[in-house]
């Protein structure tokens, strides 16, 4: 799947850490897991077995079998994503990953659709801050065609001149009109004014004015540096035998290694005060808002109770934003809040829209209520409806066997041990409202906040006495 989009990869990108990394397994019937087995007991899940070996020239591959249906897929997590853009080339690793299959030293890109037409077969890639996911599919008959395709894209791509400027021409017309839209044009605002030079305020999917500066040797330089076999894990899905095992250790073996030097990430720091930015729009009749700040990393010891907080705030239905905000007050149809967790620290946000003479009110009244959620924390019975949720909504992570072949290399990426997935029900169990309540002050900060609004600049006044800060710019600005 191309993401070429700016609204279309954030809520992508949002979906998948959501599914990938923020959920985990449970026992269902018929599913690829359960809870008999060795070791098992309360709250803890046995997942389906899968093998693990890393080939010579250091490419990590897990192997995990699935026989119920004649499906074979493979995919190809590589160490690469929106921070290793360069300063002033937004959108680079997502431009790669675009034209890997777009011509080879063997095919161009006509032959390649053909090819995988002939077999039913697809190819898809995907591009997040911290790294760059290809994946493709098809029966498990043509098992070796798929690996000798998937192989082709990643050893072989030859980045012809023409696709480079017509995927460059899809891709800037596809950013310059996201920016009609209101959703993306706030996310992009928020990123910006967030996270300022930081890799983090830049869209994986590009800037329009970068991207056209993007040139042929820039593309390679990026694939070259980047995608290495000790820079990547493989993961192998579904019906094959041992001897497609040995070609998929010879046909990857080829891979040449290479050092790999990757930019350095520096920790974002939160910014002391509210500061309020207005994409100005004139003739919006609704303010898209965006209330953010500094969150957490995927690794940080309080992520498990600040899943369960942050589902009490705003991440489900049934909690205080949508309660306050949508059903007793009438401001708006939608209210959400959410972590999205990184090698860094992510952002975290609460996102809603509503007219635009009920600004002041909805930004005034959300923070509100979130100066009270941080200093007053959550009750007993919240905390029991909110474990109930999440273990309810648990399995949809790892349904099939490719959610959780997704999720292995996931959790590999970001340093998370197997045991956030076998004892998720477990340690769900083990939290109290008073370790939720710790976390919630330690690391959800009220009074450092960014509030980006997307209106025209005369529905804001009332903004302007709320931080240190109030600035207007166009939307031509964030490109």
């Amino acid at each position: 799947m191309k993401l070429n989009t700016m609204a279309g990869f954030f809520k992508l990108a949002l979906m998948i850490l959501v599914l990938a990394v923020f959920t985990g397994c449970a026992s269902k019937p018929g599913s690829i897991f359960s809870d008999s087995g060795p070791g098992s007991g309360a709250g803890v899940t046995q997942l389906r077995s899968y093998r693990e070996t890393t080939l010579s020239n250091g490419l990590k591959v897990l192997f995990l079998q699935d026989a119920s249906l004649p499906a074979l897929s493979m995919g190809l997590l590589v160490k690469a994503g929106g921070t290793t853009d360069p300063e002033g080339q937004a959108g680079l690793a997502n431009f790669v990953a675009d034209l890997l299959d777009q011509g080879t030293k063997n095919r161009n890109a006509n032959q390649i659709a053909d090819d995988l037409g002939l077999i039913g077969a697809s190819f898809r890639s995907s591009v997040d801050y911290d790294y760059t996911y290809l994946s493709i599919s098809g029966l498990s008959v043509s098992g070796s065609t798929l690996l000798s395709n998937l192989i082709d894209f990643t050893m072989n791509p030859t980045f012809p001149d023409a696709e480079i400027s017509r995927v460059r021409d899809q891709t800037i017309a596809s950013l310059q009109r996201s920016l009609d839209n209101p959703r993306a044009v706030a996310d992009l605002g928020m990123l910006g004014k967030l996270y300022s030079n930081h890799p983090y305020g830049r869209p994986v999917s590009g800037l329009r004015k970068q991207l056209t500066t993007v040139t042929k040797k820039n593309v390679i330089q990026h694939y070259l540096k980047y995608y290495r076999p000790n820079n990547s894990h493989l993961v192998v899905i579904g019906k094959f035998d041992d001897e497609f095992e040995k070609q998929v250790g010879t046909a990857f073996g080829a891979w040449v290694k290479r050092d790999i030097i990757r930019p350095s990430l520096e920790t974002p720091k939160s910014i002391p005060g509210i500061r309020v930015r207005v994409v100005e729009k004139p003739g919006l009749t609704q303010a898209q808002i965006r209330i953010s700040g500094i969150g957490i990393r995927r690794q940080d010891p309080d992520f498990l109770a600040l899943r369960v907080a942050n589902t009490v705030l705003g991440g489900a239905f049934a909690s205080r934003l949508n309660d306050k905000i949508r059903k007793e007050l009438g401001l708006t149809y939608s209210i959400n809040s959410s972590f999205d967790s990184r090698i860094e620290r992510g952002p975290f946000e609460i996102s809603t829209f509503t007219k635009v003479d009920s600004i002041a009110k909805v930004v005034n009244e959300t923070i509100r209520l979130y100066r009270a959620f941080v200093s007053e924390g959550i009750h007993q019975e919240e905390l029991d409806r909110a474990r109930g949720y999440l273990k309810g909504i648990f399995p949809q992570a790892i349904e099939t066997s490719d959610k959780l072949g997704f999720n292995l290399v996931l959790l590999r990426l970001y340093g998370i041990p197997d045991r956030y997935l076998t004892h998720y029900v477990y340690d769900l169990d083990r939290l109290s409202v008073s370790d939720i309540n710790s976390a919630i002050r330690r690391k959800m900060k009220s009074d450092d906040l960014t509030i980006v609004v997307h209106a025209p600049k005369e529905s804001t006044e009332g903004l302007k006495s709320l931080g240190s800060e109030y600035e207007v710019i166009p939307v031509s600005d964030l490109e």
